[in-house]
């Protein structure tokens, strides 16, 4: 009787610790870029972002997933303000010739409250084709990072999270652009 008065306390337990598991997405702030003039200098750079997440029911929302990509967009354009950089729409198209490409694939922008921390989670799937030279390359990289925060002022702190959590994804973004297209 013992164990099973236990076993129904930690079922019970194990269900509100699911049920009180929270997710926020909230609107990127703007992220303080340090223009890398020169960079591409008048390249043609055809940008691609789509957003693969998967948000679940009763979620907290302040924006939606073309906020992010607009956020992404900007934070990009005034990173390589000399390139010709066009924003292409999000559907299957092959890499056109003599120019870059650069396809974003944005698979986590949340932050989630668990055991009374929130975690604010980031993460890109990039892929960038360069057809300048011939032959073409081609490379790919999974960006994700994580920043964890405690509880104390709600969802003060998942913001806080995220916008972290964004920037370093960001700052590791541009990098991997640098290192992959530099001659």
């Amino acid at each position: 009787m013992k164990g099973l008065m236990l076993l129904v306390a930690f079922a019970a337990l194990a269900t509100y610790n699911a049920r009180a598991q929270k997710v926020y997405i909230g609107c990127p702030e703007k992220v303080n870029a340090s223009a890398n003039a020169g960079f591409l200098a008048q390249q043609p750079v055809d940008v691609v972002i789509s957003d693969s997440r998967t948000i679940p029911a009763g979620a907290k929302i302040e924006c939606q997933g073309t906020d992010v990509r607009q956020a992404l967009q900007n934070f990009l354009r005034s990173e390589f303000p000399s390139c010709k950089m066009t924003l292409l729409p999000d559907t299957l198209s092959a890499p056109k010739p003599d120019r870059i490409t650069i396809k974003i694939g944005i698979a986590a922008y949340q932050a989630i409250l668990s055991k009374s921390e929130w975690t604010g989670s980031v993460g890109y799937r990039v892929t960038i084709t360069d057809n300048r030279h011939q032959p073409g390359k081609k490379q790919s990289e999974e960006i994700s990072n994580e920043v964890t925060r405690p509880n104390i002022f709600g969802y003060k702190a998942a913001k806080k999270c995220l916008f972290m959590s964004f920037d370093k994804s960001n700052q590791d973004l541009v990098s991997f652009i640098e290192n992959t297209l530099k001659d």
